[in-house]
């Protein structure tokens, strides 16, 4: 549709104008304002949808791109016989997603459907968890550093944990919801078994609610990997939940792509900003809403695995089965809970210090 090296440059400019817009609607409104007000969605649902459009009609390319290449062979092998669709392999459903539309459409077609998946369950997790604030929380989903990633090169990781996010926001309702909540992780889980670990946290946020204690073992996780990181990793890999993770530990072949391996203390303080605000929230504030913290604790507790794993190359493939709940953990104190009084102003200022990091590692390359 474009040439593909324009594609991102051309949606973080965007995005990083549309937050300098924010940053000045907020700094401007009172509390009350911003957190009991519902906005427009106008303007986020409409982008939203170019997005969708524009790079699920994307070009064919693994520079820019990474895995849609893969993607691509893989849907070119459905529909030219090639390739045969097993109902009893693992990730069975992203396969048979995969060969239905390779029966009725092209390969583009097929991208669209999996961004309306991607972004589309995104933004109906904001609407039902922030129904006041959902562009402000869609525009943290869209400057989020892995955001434009799992929306062109691991789609399907994408795709489930976007399932996820969903469940979220049904998980603290009726029964019914609940049931909800049971299919959309079913789901997640059959696109990319990787979301075991999300799921499991998940549960165990559901029936443990010490926050002290969850934030003692994210700072014990960084410990572990500094002593023991290596221990750890050959545990996981010897545990072979996931084929895929297991080559993310252990491969050495993608160690350019991850610009430097090692203890990433960049990628940790980026992990920890919303750890810290869950600090400063619960214990200094002493602010307690049980969706907050079910994000909280599920958020914590799958980042302090890929801690103890941040030394594997790749890792941050494992990174994203917390990262993806970041823009949401992120935002959702500060469009629902009264936090400070000059909230809008803070709301802002965060949201700009999240946009210029993803920022900036975009100009570090």
């Amino acid at each position: 549709m474009f040439p593909a090296q324009y594609y991102y440059p051309v949606f973080i400019h965007i995005v990083l104008i549309g937050s300098l817009f924010q940053y000045v609607q907020c700094t401007k409104m009172r509390m009350p304002v911003l957190l009991y007000s519902r906005k427009s969605n106008a303007g986020i649902t409409f982008f939203s949808i170019l997005f969708i459009f524009i790079v699920g009609l994307r070009p064919i390319s693994s520079r820019y791109f990474g895995d849609t290449v893969n993607y691509a062979y893989t849907f070119y092998g459905y529909q030219y016989g090639t390739d045969l669709y097993d109902p009893d392999a693992s990730e069975w459903m992203f396969n048979w997603l995969m060969v239905t539309c390779a029966s009725v459409m092209d390969v583009q077609g097929f991208f669209v459907i999996v961004e309306v998946g991607y972004v589309g369950l995104m933004l109906l997790a904001c609407k039902r968890l922030m129904p006041n604030n959902t562009s402000l929380a869609m525009l943290f989903c869209f400057g989020a550093f892995s955001f434009f990633t799992y929306g062109t090169n691991g789609i399907r990781n994408g795709l489930a944990c976007s399932l996820m996010l969903l469940a979220f926001s049904f998980i603290q309702g009726t029964k019914k919801d609940k049931i909800i909540v049971v299919l959309l992780c079913f789901m997640a889980f059959n696109i990319h078994r990787s979301t075991a670990l999300p799921i499991f946290c998940m549960v165990v946020s559901l029936f443990y609610r010490n926050t002290k204690m969850v934030f003692l073992f994210w700072i014990g996780s960084i410990f572990i990997s500094a002593v023991a990181g290596g221990f750890v990793e050959s545990f996981f890999t010897g545990l072979g939940f996931d084929d895929r993770m297991d080559n993310y530990l252990n491969s050495t072949e993608y160690d350019d792509q991850f610009s430097s391996t090692g203890f990433r203390w960049d990628f940790l303080l980026y992990s920890a900003m919303p750890i810290w605000l869950g600090w400063y929230v619960v214990i200094k504030k002493k602010i307690f809403n049980n969706q907050y913290l079910l994000l909280l604790h599920t958020y914590i507790l799958a980042n302090a695995f890929w801690v103890m794993l941040i030394r594997a190359s790749f890792s941050n493939r494992f990174a994203y089965l917390s990262w993806f709940m970041y823009p949401l953990v992120l935002a959702y104190p500060l469009l629902v809970l009264p936090i400070w009084k000059d909230q809008g102003k803070k709301v802002g200022m965060i949201l700009m210090t999240h946009i210029l990091f993803t920022y900036l590692m975009w100009i570090k390359g």
